[in-house]
């Protein structure tokens, strides 16, 4: 085949990007696949698969393909600077590739995840499998992350890009393999960069992660883990039913497992507390919850905890959760008829108010009740306020 001159270059170039009009589309991806398979040097095929990632055209596709194959396939002998301008190369036809959505390249582009050395072109290809569909890939590349945040090299950098890739190309497939390596990517002690991309795909992957996260709330040995589960229910675009679930759960194995140390102690502790946070917000009239919430109240110590508590149930506010209040009232009523006081009493308040707001009937006697067990003024005035909300007139 005959060299085409420097000159014979400029000219085609001049009349391709000068006079585009004078040549349909078709004739226009022929000339240019036909010039980047003529060229002979690796810069002039670099500056042609500039020219035709610019056209932008579905029609190129084949030509893309073709050329990746080649680069696959070369076993050149070139200086760094050459060596350079191929991986530049490489990485212009992946981008193409993947920008086109050509599902038909996923194989060779996979080549490059498997074969390159240069972690940019890894982290090109892999983002381009997402872009192409090619939800046969998904396993591999979760396996890829998955293997990334349980090791790093010393090359900080490369493994950055390579999870980076991995990452947008598993938020791209949506296939729910890749959701727990992509969790477990956001705790991984990346940078913030790379965990901030993982944090935005979880909420893309599946639109459900609940039975997901529920499963790995109960297995997970790591409480920290348990709690970062519970976290990304509560962010996700589960439903207000399912993320209620999957809270309740939370509540049991914040309650059932005991600390190792101060630290589990206060890992299970703020388990508890989101969980509550999220049965209150999320206001749903289920009983199933009631028991745990009660073990709360009677178990721990922590005044902000058991507010928690009294505020879910009050959230709650089925039958179930107002008897469950008023016999924590009656509770409290003992105590103090006892002579055991408390410290403060911000627990005592924050139960006549939730048994005051919900406006129960049933809960008369044992608020009628603190006005004379000799608690202070302060909490006398707040059951005046609690009875006076209740209809007199409808009690028997």
């Amino acid at each position: 085949m005959r060299k085409i001159s420097i000159v014979s270059w400029f000219i085609i170039f001049f009349l391709l990007l000068i006079l585009p009009h004078l040549i349909f589309a078709d004739e226009v991806s022929e000339v240019w696949s036909k010039l980047y398979k003529q060229a002979k040097t690796v810069k002039q095929k670099y500056d042609i698969m500039l020219n035709i990632v610019e056209l932008d055209n579905r029609d190129m596709i084949p030509t893309l393909i073709e050329a990746l194959e080649e680069l696959n396939m070369q076993d050149l002998y070139m200086d760094k600077k050459e060596k350079v301008v191929q991986n530049d190369l490489k990485i212009l036809v992946v981008r193409e590739l993947g920008e086109l959505r050509a599902s038909g390249a996923s194989e060779e582009i996979f080549r490059v995840v498997r074969e390159a050395e240069d972690p940019h072109l890894k982290e090109e290809a892999l983002i381009a499998l997402g872009k192409t569909g090619s939800k046969d890939y998904a396993l591999n590349i979760a396996l890829i992350l998955r293997n990334l945040t349980l090791y790093r090299g010393d090359n900080i950098v490369s493994d950055e890009a390579i999870a980076n890739g991995c990452i947008k190309a598993l938020e791209r497939l949506g296939e729910p393999v890749g959701y727990l390596p992509v969790f477990y990517a956001t705790t991984a002690g990346f940078s913030r960069r790379v965990t901030e991309t993982a944090e935005k795909a979880l909420l893309n992957i599946v639109d459900d992660p609940s039975d997901i996260l529920t499963a790995l709330i109960m297995t997970e040995s790591c409480f920290e883990m348990k709690l970062h589960g519970l976290r990304a229910e509560y962010k996700s675009n589960a439903s207000e039913l399912r993320k209620f679930e999957v809270a309740t759960h939370a509540l049991n194995e914040g309650l059932i497992n005991k600390p190792a140390d101060l630290d589990e102690e206060a890992l299970l502790r703020e388990i508890r507390r989101l969980a509550l946070e999220m049965i209150i917000e999320l206001k749903d009239k289920n009983n199933k919850p009631i028991p745990l919430i009660e073990q709360v109240l009677y178990r721990y110590n922590d005044d902000s905890e058991k507010v928690y508590a009294i505020e879910a149930l009050k959230s709650i506010s089925t039958n179930e959760a107002v008897k469950s209040l008023i016999s924590f009232l009656a509770y409290q009523n003992d105590r103090q008829a006892s002579g055991v006081t408390a410290m403060d009493n911000r627990i005592i308040m924050a139960t006549i108010k939730a048994l005051g707001s919900l406006e129960s009937k049933v809960g008369y006697q044992e608020l009628l009740r603190v006005k004379f067990s000799g608690y202070p003024a302060a909490v006398e005035r707040e059951a005046d306020k609690a009875l006076k909300s209740i209809d007199l007139e409808s009690i028997e």
